[in-house]
């Protein structure tokens, strides 16, 4: 079954989608067709099944809590009651209440008890605006738009095995079978510290209102997802402290061989080629928007349709992001790209120092992620 976390986020990408299929058709200027229609059913078939499976965890959830009030852990209590919004107004003003010291250490509000690397340091006390948090740094990311494979929660370092295939030959009928046995290899995703800011002013920090919350949660993970996307779908080298841009490695990316005023359908077709050639099949494409422009600009073929229309690319789906390097493209199977977000990684900065003589209070954020390729699917390239 479930959690509420997962029924959120569930019902977050049935409302995208819902939003996509009535907006396509406005698009175009026609009724939605009998498929569209039968899907739309059954997204809102599905939110009410949501709604009600909601409903019935809080309302489990409220019954637990009376019948154990008397022998109720105050540490759950606290969990319950604190709002990111509340703590960050209280450092802010130099005034952290008792309940709350226990997420304050100085300026830094920190969620977690444990180390990132360590699974044995005892319980993660996480409250439910950490959870927010966290579900809108996924949701503002182009990880999450192109199905990015995600390990969310980790402990220590993430581990994907990566296996090569096995060998099968024909024999004849008292011929020993030879060794199938494939290679075995891992992908290794390790905690590493992202960290963006944002500035507020202190008459919004003042306010005390569930809008104001939600806008600077919205804002927070804007800053913190913008980052990650553009490291991820950049050109820059890995390091132990920051993950490797996508357009780094020249085994899968081709530079400067082709002009952006210049392209044809034969490069996208060149780039489906190299990711069908290793077994690719649903692919799809990540570019930036000068790509986008250069082939919404160009046609199949004399009197043929353009390359890139209705959001898709040679038919196939296209996420346009500006966090994309300058000119690149990637065609890719977006299964072999894992994303892994740690559990307790996520700490917040109050600083009441830097924008002071602006009246303006900067809330820095800090959060452990990395990505990593775990399978080949993919070329890209950076067009001159």
């Amino acid at each position: 079954m479930k959690n509420i976390l997962e029924l959120q986020e569930e019902k977050l990408n049935l409302q995208e989608e819902l939003r996509n299929l009535i907006s396509n058709g406005e698009a175009e200027k026609r009724e939605l067709t009998d498929t569209e229609n039968s899907r739309m059913a059954e997204i809102h078939t599905r939110m009410d099944e949501i709604n009600a499976e909601t409903a019935k965890i809080e309302e489990e959830n409220r019954n637990l809590e009376n019948n154990n009030k008397e022998n109720k852990n105050q540490t759950k209590t606290m969990e319950k009651e604190v709002r990111l919004f509340d703590l960050i107004k209280e450092v802010a003003n130099g005034n952290v209440s008792d309940e709350h010291r226990a997420y304050v250490t100085g300026n830094k509000i920190s969620f977690r008890t444990i180390n990132a690397g360590t699974a044995t340091q005892g319980q993660e006390n996480v409250p439910e605006e950490k959870k927010a948090l966290d579900l809108a740094i996924r949701n503002a990311s182009v990880l999450n738009k192109i199905g990015a494979t995600w390990f969310s929660n980790a402990v220590g370092d993430v581990s994907i095995p990566k296996y090569a295939g096995s060998s099968v030959a024909w024999k004849g009928e008292n011929v020993a079978a030879d060794n199938g046995e494939g290679a075995f290899s891992e992908t290794v995703l390790q905690p590493k510290r992202l960290t963006g800011y944002i500035d507020i002013s202190k008459t919004f920090l003042a306010q005390d209102s569930n809008d104001a919350e939600a806008i600077l949660i919205g804002d927070l993970a804007a800053a913190v997802a913008e980052k990650l996307d553009k490291t991820v779908f950049g050109a820059d080298s890995g390091t132990t402290t920051m993950p490797e841009g996508l357009f780094h490695d020249s085994g899968h990316t081709v530079t400067g061989a082709t002009a952006l005023t210049g392209v044809t359908y034969d490069n996208v077709l060149d780039l489906e080629s190299k990711v069908e050639e290793k077994n690719g099949a649903d692919y799809i494409f990540i570019a930036n928007p000068k790509v986008k422009f250069a082939y919404k600009g160009t046609q199949m073929a004399s009197g043929l349709e353009m390359v890139y229309a209705k959001g898709e690319l040679d038919g196939y789906k296209a996420v346009v992001s500006n966090s994309v390097a300058n000119k690149g493209i990637i065609c890719m199977d977006p299964r072999d790209l894992a994303v892994a977000t740690w559990a307790n990684g996520l700490e917040i900065t109050v600083d009441t120092v830097s924008r002071a003589i602006y009246n303006e209070v900067r809330i820095v954020v800090n959060y452990l992620v990395d990505a990593k390729l775990r399978g080949d699917r993919i070329a890209a390239e950076i067009y001159a």
